[in-house]
């Protein structure tokens, strides 16, 4: 069977309940939040794949690989284009260990890199960009400070339904 799956960083549920609280500030948009188990950053946007067994195989060669390292968010805007916005996001510095975790993801799932610079990201809610009219507000620039400390990737299986996806776990690999 055909799984969409794709490698994250999970976000630990003080950060979750740090967003939640954030979100309610917010409770006025009509956009769909994600869940706080679903807040997760992606470093390989999904693809299908049959065979998931051969993907964990060939990222848990990965573990232990790399030490710990922490991230941190800075600001939450409209994104990815603030003139046509289709996301709410927390932005923030990308730090040179996850570009290295990145490709040597990329590596070993012999992907093609990608040209464009990567933008830490955590994606919050998503919107149909032409709802973004009847937004309240057009500019969003929010300060936040906001830690992750990251020591595991995972590889994850994406549900879709008419609901918006649902995310599940299918193997973790920890870092060093």
């Amino acid at each position: 069977m055909t799984k969409r799956l794709f490698v994250a960083l999970l976000t630990a549920p003080t950060l979750q309940k740090e967003i939640l609280g954030w979100q309610e500030r917010f409770a006025n948009l009509p956009v769909r939040w994600l869940a706080g188990k679903n807040l997760h950053i992606t470093l390989v946007p999904p693809w299908y794949e049959q065979d998931d067994a051969s993907v964990i195989a060939k990222l848990e060669k990965l573990r232990g690989k790399q030490k710990p390292f922490a991230l941190r968010f800075e600001k939450v805007t409209f994104g990815p284009d603030p003139r046509q916005p289709r996301l709410v996001w927390a932005e923030g510095q990308t730090p040179r260990e996850l570009i290295e975790l990145k490709t040597d993801i990329g590596k070993a799932l012999a992907q093609k890199s990608d040209s464009r610079q990567f933008l830490l990201h955590l994606t919050l809610a998503r919107f149909r960009p032409e709802n973004f009219l009847s937004f309240p507000i057009k500019k969003l620039n929010e300060k936040v400070s906001w830690r992750e400390e990251i020591k595991s990737f995972v590889l994850m299986e994406s549900h879709l339904s008419s609901q918006g996806a649902d995310y599940e776990t299918l193997a973790e690999m920890v870092l060093s």
